[in-house]
């Protein structure tokens, strides 16, 4: 190389005399590998080393345990409502209907 990377500036051509290549940027020749060592890397690159255990899915476990307490919370608040004022047991029931549909479409949409 002839000029600085940094500035681009030339380098004088006194300071290139008397001075040689040092020995690790010359290029070494490397001897090949063995077969049966080439084969190893190769496969190494395409089969991983130890098998992929599949992960529970969070998400539907959560799904499958919150989306039946959350029925039985709004359908125990719609039955004790009930006997105090049949309008707001109904407003409960839609709420809980719309909170339970909620969250089946949430986890039926996270576990694709």
């Amino acid at each position: 190389m002839d000029h600085c990377v940094y500035c681009g500036e030339a380098f004088p051509a006194e300071l290139k005399q008397g001075f040689q290549e040092p020995e690790a940027l010359k290029w070494v020749e490397r001897p090949g590998l063995p077969p049966d060592v080439t084969r190893k890397l190769e496969m190494m690159k395409v089969v991983p080393l130890e098998a992929r255990k599949p992960a529970r899915n969070f998400v539907a476990i959560a799904g499958v345990v919150s989306i039946p307490i959350f029925g039985a919370i709004f359908y125990l608040t719609y039955t004790m409502l009930k006997q105090l004022s049949p309008t707001s047991s109904l407003l409960i029931l839609v709420a809980g209907i719309g909170v339970v549909a909620y969250l089946v479409y949430i986890f039926a949409k996270a576990r694709k």
